[in-house]
Parts: structure tokens; C-alpha cells; sequence
């Protein structure tokens, strides 16, 4: 064997000593991550206890059938943005001697609100006292200019118009009306309240017309007479009774010095047509030349037919025409001369539902 062939000989014996040791040392590096107990511990967080590692590369097909649009189209999806309450306004349905109807109309800013399940709830207050109560019926859900318009009615009970009445009468003619409720939109696991709130107020003058000076003269003969004056105001105010007492001042031109004497006065007091007070009062006044004197008298409601000058004044746009006719009885020397018949007219209305503050 020459010496050159055993050169060779040696040189590839290193060469492939060199190679075991480099293939070992990869073979040892592998082996070592696999048994590192952190490299075990990132696998084990990964993969929840019991299931398998393939699992978390399955797709999850509820979830995937869910996301698919049904035959009939793409469903729907809505996005909640900040809702605002644009405007309440309200306006009288039907009323009957029963029930009165308050419609209400709120606007939302948004337009799609008609996708989603609403419900309205409704407190109505004249005064302070709780005329509504209730959740919002005939719900209408239209799309308009503004966003959402929903409308819906709710029911006054006409037992309560006569509690609202007194108190008006009470606080001088005000009513105070208010109005609250939330808008409730109904989701699957929470539901979305909007409050909403409105108030307005207005005030009646109703006996200005049963006021006045120079009010009519009479003559029989001899006699003559004139109204110098007839003022009213309220009296005693119950759920039962309204009061209201009537001065009437007489004033005696006549020189005779035997004078007449007004023996009652007959009084009639209607609402639209409606008699809410009729009586007598016998109060003889005598009147001696040149006099004046005065006789009071009191007009007496039964508040039973507050509910149907109610009927009547909402079915009339809020507007009442009333009257008080009243006949003085003169005698003059024990005999019956004259029933001197009068009268005095007026109108009001009310607007329960102006002027938002």
C-alpha cells in the first residue's frame, strides 16, 4: 500500500467521523425541544383539556350557518346609533262620555327603527293627577323626513275629568299638563329604554263674561228699573259641586215713595248648550227711590255633568260657549209687574297640549 493511497484512507475516515458527530448534534437539539417542559406548557395552554389538538383548525358550522343570509334574502342588521327624541306632540282622538282618546306622535332620529320590536309606555298628568297609565296602543311605525315617526293612543278614564276639574277650579283656572313614558326598544337579551317628557300649561278665564256693568233697563209704567252692575266668582269647589255666586245690583230710578220689590231671581246656566245649574233664589229686596241694592245668588253645579260638557268642549276643538240667564221678579204694591229676563254669554277654550317648556 503506498503512502499516498493511506493519505487518502485518512482523510476521508476524519471526513466521515466529522459528519456522525455534526448529525448527532442536530439529532440531540431536536430532541431537547421537544422535551422542554416550557415548549409542553405553550402546547397545553393551547389546547383546552379533552380536546384534541385538530379541533381548533375545524370550523365551527352553527356559527358559519348563522352568518348565512336566509333563502328569502340577506337578513337584516341593524346598527343602534345614539338615539335623540326629535319631538312629542299629542292631539285628542275619539272621546265618548267614557273614555277620551290622547294620541301621541314622537319622532326619532333614526330611520330604521321600524326593523326592531318597540313597545311605548305612557303617564299623562293634569295637576299632578295620573289621567294615563298605561302602554301605548294602536302602535303605528312609519319612516318619515326626521328619522322614525311612531304614533300610538292612549285613554283617559272620564271618571277622572271631574278630580281635573276641581283642581283646575282650585288653582285659580291652571292646569299644569304633563306628559312622560319611555320608548322601549325589545332585543333578544336586554331592552333599550328612551324616556321622553313634555309639559305644557294654560290657564281659562271662564266667568269674564259673566261680568259687566250697565246691564239693561226696565220700565212698567211707573216703575223703572236698571242693572247697574253683575259680577261672579267662584264659591265652594267638590268632587260632588261647583259653586258660583253671582252679585247683582239693582239700582231704582223711580221717584214713587212706594217701591217695588225684587222678590227672587230665576237663574239657568248652560256649556255649550249643556244645563249644568238651575235654580230660584227668593231673596226679597226692597228698593226705595233712587237706591241701589244688591241680591246673591248661587249657581250650583252638579259635577255629574262636568263629563258631558267634557264631551262636548273636546269634541268642539276645546272651545265652550256658555250663558247665564237670569229673570228678577218685581212686585210693586203686592203684585206681580214684570219678569225681567237677562242674559249674559261668554266663550273660552283651553289648549291642553301647547307651548312646550
Amino acid at each position: 500500500m503506498t503512502s499516498g493511497f493511506k493519505v487518502t484512507i485518512l482523510i476521508f475516515s476524519l471526513l466521515l467521523f466529522l459528519f456522525n458527530i455534526g448529525a448527532y448534534a442536530s439529532i440531540s437539539a431536536c430532541s431537547s425541544l421537544v422535551d422542554d417542559p416550557g415548549v409542553k406548557a405553550e402546547e397545553e395552554q393551547s389546547t383546552a383539556p379533552g380536546e384534541e389538538k385538530e379541533d381548533k383548525i375545524k370550523p365551527n358550522y352553527d356559527t358559519l350557518e348563522e352568518s348565512l343570509p336566509p333563502a328569502t334574502g340577506e337578513k337584516p342588521t341593524i346598527v343602534i346609533p345614539d338615539l335623540k327624541i326629535i319631538t312629542v306632540s299629542n292631539s285628542w282622538g275619539k272621546v265618548s262620555l267614557d273614555v277620551t282618546t290622547v294620541n301621541t306622535k314622537i319622532v326619532i332620529n333614526d330611520p330604521n327603527l321600524y326593523l326592531v320590536p318597540l313597545k311605548v309606555l305612557c303617564d299623562i298628568y293634569l295637576n299632578g293627577i295620573k289621567m294615563v297609565a298605561d302602554v301605548g296602543e294602536d302602535m303605528q311605525i312609519t319612516k318619515c323626513a326626521s328619522g322614525t315617526s311612531v304614533r300610538f293612543s292612549a285613554t283617559i278614564d272620564n271618571e277622572n275629568i271631574i278630580k281635573w276639574w276641581v283642581s283646575h277650579i282650585k288653582r285659580g283656572e291652571k292646569t299644569k299638563v304633563r306628559i312622560e313614558g319611555k320608548l322601549i326598544i325589545s332585543l333578544d337579551r336586554v331592552d333599550l329604554v328612551y324616556p321622553y317628557f313634555r309639559e305644557t300649561e294654560f290657564e281659562t278665564n271662564m266667568l269674564k263674561g259673566l261680568n259687566g256693568r250697565n246691564l239693561g233697563h226696565i220700565n212698567v209704567e211707573i216703575i223703572k228699573l236698571g242693572i247697574d252692575s253683575l259680577s261672579s266668582s267662584w264659591g265652594k269647589v267638590s268632587q260632588a259641586e261647583t259653586q258660583i255666586i253671582h252679585k247683582l245690583t239693582i239700582h231704582n230710578f223711580g221717584w214713587l215713595p212706594s217701591s217695588p220689590t225684587v222678590t227672587d231671581v230665576e237663574y239657568e246656566l248652560t256649556l255649550n248648550g249643556i244645563k249644568m245649574a238651575r235654580g230660584n233664589a227668593g231673596l226679597p229686596l226692597i228698593l226705595l227711590p233712587g237706591q241701589k241694592r244688591s241680591v246673591t245668588f248661587t249657581s250650583k253645579i252638579d259635577n255629574e255633568n262636568i263629563i258631558k260638557w267634557w264631551v262636548s268642549h273636546i269634541s268642539g276643538g276645546e272651545k265652550t260657549k256658555y250663558c247665564l240667564r237670569y229673570t228678577p221678579m218685581v212686585k210693586f204694591l203686592g203684585a206681580r209687574v214684570a219678569n225681567w229676563p237677562n242674559k249674559r254669554c261668554g266663550a273660552f277654550q283651553t289648549n291642553f297640549f301647547s307651548q312646550e317648556k
